[in-house]
């Protein structure tokens, strides 16, 4: 991935100043500064946490949008002041500094911004009095959070589409009105929905509801495996078989909720797919079994058993070698 880096400036939104404190000029790019907001970008890209959105006919950005932003300056010192009007009518949006970037990645323009909330941190200070240096430690409230944190509010525009990347992360959920934008749902909401659906019917319609959902993360895992994508239509094949009424209830549930494609591609999969990974199995006597989620569906290595009073065996097969640890 190739980012080169057209205009990148920033805005202060802290409410201690009464008024957004708008930067007169870009920033001067360094090496490290750079790459610092690098990684951000990169991370946007590949984050499964971001929605599709698109501009509403009543957007008032859209136009500037479409016309590729023809004063950078302007736009970016409005976004900061919609931002800052947002945080003094909602009151719990924290104070950050306001980022905005015109940059190419592969050849393709986008515009970006994304809000750096500030962190409390302890550091030293040298006071130089009169005769001798003393030592201090000073409570900074406006440090920036390392880029291994993660951000809240953040969005990428595809400047030739106006396609959007929408990180709507606050709890308020204010972005998509500050923009005036239609999200669907996140690859991660989209994922958790399929889990949660799946899940409800099979505690809903099976007796064997621990090998039910033992054998649905198995299947997810295999499609995420091979596919980099959740298959839906396979998945429920292979989790319900013939049970063509539970498949056709979950698939509307699916589309009636905002998933109306078979397919869910996920960015960066190979780290989701590390959730699935193995399964962890908990007994109410204490017992915990994390297995691989490939055994699952092999009868030669694991079952389970409901008894006719009414408990359960896990059976483990044609285990080679015990060690303990």
């Amino acid at each position: 991935m190739s980012i080169l880096f057209d205009k990148v400036i920033m805005h202060t939104l802290d409410m201690g100043y009464g008024q957004p404190i708008l930067s007169k000029e870009c920033l001067a790019l360094n090496d490290e500064v750079e790459a610092y907001i690098t990684t951000y970008i990169v991370d946007l890209f590949n984050s499964h946490s971001v929605s599709h959105a698109i501009f509403e006919e009543t957007s008032s950005w859209e136009e500037t949008i479409r016309a590729n932003v023809p004063d950078f300056y302007s736009f970016s010192c409005e976004l900061a002041r919609q931002f800052f009007a947002y945080m003094q009518t909602l009151e719990n949006i924290p104070n950050g500094d306001l980022i905005v970037t015109k940059f190419k990645r592969d050849q393709v323009p986008y515009l970006a911004f994304f809000k750096l909330n500030y962190k409390e941190a302890y550091t030293h200070v040298i006071d130089q009095n009169v005769e001798r240096p003393v030592n201090q430690i000073i409570k900074h409230k406006t440090i920036f959070p390392e880029t291994s944190s993660k951000i809240q509010e953040a969005a990428i525009i595809n400047l030739e589409t106006c396609e959007i990347l929408l990180l709507d992360g606050h709890k308020e959920h204010y972005l998509h009105n500050l923009l005036g934008t239609t999200t669907s749902l996140s690859t991660k909401q989209k994922i958790k929905l399929v889990e949660q659906v799946i899940t409800g019917a099979i505690e809903e319609n099976f007796d064997n509801k621990l090998e039910g959902l033992a054998f649905a993360k198995a299947n997810i895992a295999k499609s995420i495996d091979h596919t980099s994508s959740i298959c839906v239509n396979d998945v429920l094949e292979e989790t319900f078989g013939e049970h063509e009424h539970i498949k056709e209830q979950c698939l509307s549930i699916f589309k009636e909720q905002g998933i109306a494609e078979g397919v869910i591609e996920i960015p960066n999969a190979e780290k989701v797919g590390k959730k699935y990974t193995s399964h962890k199995i908990k007994t109410n006597t204490g017992i915990e079994v994390k297995l691989p989620t490939e055994m699952l569906n092999d009868p030669d290595k694991f079952e389970i058993v409901n008894n006719p009073d009414g408990t359960v065996e896990v059976r483990l097969k044609n285990i080679g070698t015990l060690i303990n640890k």
